[in-house]
């Protein structure tokens, strides 16, 4: 219990900080998975080019 008073006394811009990290680490994975689907689709593309 004690653990759980400390953290609901923490200061807002604590959890605002946690907060803005958690977003940003979605969006660099997703970013990441965006990025690979491309690599893949282009090297699909440069694949079928080639003689």
């Amino acid at each position: 219990m004690n653990v759980l008073t400390n953290l609901m006394n923490w200061d807002p811009v604590a959890w605002m900080s946690i907060l803005m990290v958690a977003i940003a680490v979605a969006i660099v994975v997703f970013l990441a998975f965006k990025v690979s689907a491309l690599i893949k689709q282009d090297a699909a593309a440069h694949k079928d080019e080639q003689p």
